[in-house]
This record gives C-alpha cells, sequence and structure tokens, in this order.
C-alpha cells in the first residue's frame, strides 16, 4: 500500500545552473525556481500516481498533495538539502501538516552526502517498504504493522498515524477502488482486443 519511490526529479543543466546561483532558495521568486516548481509537481504526480509517499492515500483523500522537504529544509535544520533529488516528494495535506510532518526533524545522524544520512522514518526513496512494513489485507480494513522489529517503520507509524482507523478504512477503500479500476480496464482491454481480431478475419 505505500511502495517506495523509484523515480526522483532530476534537474537539467539549465535548473542546475538556476539552483546554483548565489543566494537562490527554495522560496526565491525567480521566474527559473517556479518553472522548475511546475515542472517537479508534474513529475511527482505521474510517478507517484498522485498518491502520498508517506501514507500511500491519494491526495484528495485527505487534501492536496504538497511537496515535501523529507529532511526539513527550515532555518536551523538542512536547507543544503533544498534541491537535492532524494529529498523531494509529494506528501499529502494531513501528512505534511503541523500536526504530523511538517518541520519534524526526520534525520537521525547527519552527513553532508545526503543518502549516507540516517534517517528515523521509513525513507519513500530510500528504504525498501517491504522490510519496514506487514500487511493485512481485508474488504473493510488494511491493517499495518512492524516487520522486522523496525524502529523506523514504528516511528512512521506513530507520526502519521498510519495505523488509526480512519487510514485503516481509507486504504482498504482505495485498494477495492483499484481492483474494480482494474478489473474494469482488464475487460475493455479484453473486448478491444476481440474487435481487432474480428476485424482482422473480416
Amino acid at each position: 500500500m505505500i511502495v517506495q519511490l523509484v523515480n526522483p526529479y532530476l534537474f537539467s543543466a539549465q535548473e542546475n545552473l538556476c539552483i546554483s546561483t548565489p543566494n537562490t532558495t527554495w522560496n526565491s521568486r525567480k521566474i527559473c525556481i517556479n518553472d522548475i516548481k511546475i515542472r517537479l509537481n508534474s513529475h511527482l504526480d505521474h510517478h507517484q500516481q498522485e498518491k502520498c509517499c508517506f501514507c500511500g492515500l491519494l491526495y484528495d483523500r485527505t487534501g492536496r498533495g504538497e511537496i515535501e522537504h523529507i529532511a526539513p529544509k527550515g532555518t536551523g535544520l538542512y536547507p543544503q538539502f533544498s534541491f537535492t533529488s532524494n529529498n523531494l516528494a509529494k506528501a499529502c495535506q494531513l501528512c505534511n501538516s503541523s500536526s504530523m510532518k511538517h518541520t519534524y526533524d526526520s534525520i537521525e545522524t547527519i552527513n553532508a552526502v545526503y543518502e549516507l544520512c540516517e534517517f528515523k522514518i521509513v525513507h519513500p526513496y530510500l528504504d525498501d517498504h517491504n522490510y519496514h512494513y506487514a500487511w493485512n489485507y481485508g474488504n473493510r480494513e488494511v491493517l499495518i504493522s512492524v516487520n522486522n522489529n523496525s524502529d523506523k517503520a514504528k516511528e512512521s507509524i506513530r507520526l502519521f498515524e498510519l495505523d488509526s482507523v480512519k487510514r485503516t478504512r481509507a486504504r482498504a477503500q482505495q485498494r477495492n477502488q483499484e481492483r474494480l479500476d482494474n478489473l474494469y480496464n482488464t475487460s475493455i482491454a479484453i473486448k478491444n482486443r476481440i474487435k481487432e481480431v474480428l476485424k482482422f478475419k473480416i
């Protein structure tokens, strides 16, 4: 239900030039920064299938999708990772809210190389989610539990309330809808294939 992300946004040479300009920050009002955010939004929506990187639910189940800095960029935190590809994903409004992630310090041990940092939570890109999470699927509930006694899973479940009744039921509803959609799409594909075969024979 919550899957590891494998397609981070890769900045072009022109975009890297914009980012590396002195005094350029995530909140800069430069046209090139705004353009990057537009392309980044589109890329993440497509590759995440408009699902939150933390809870796995569609954005519209818990609010709109927002670009999320997994290691927060705020003052006194990690502004140096503001434009690090593996630090950028989309989260739902609830997971990114002040009651959950917001400016939560997700790094346990800092390293100058982002990928060598140790994180407190299951990282959307860097961690194998199947190692950390286990699932029990039902028609009315999809239950999440800790796999391999993972401390990261325990913290993610606590922080994002992944074991709450609302989340559990929402996952089941989403899974049931996806199964119906897949069945319908498969049926349409079969019908179209039959039509093609009949046309060929005629």
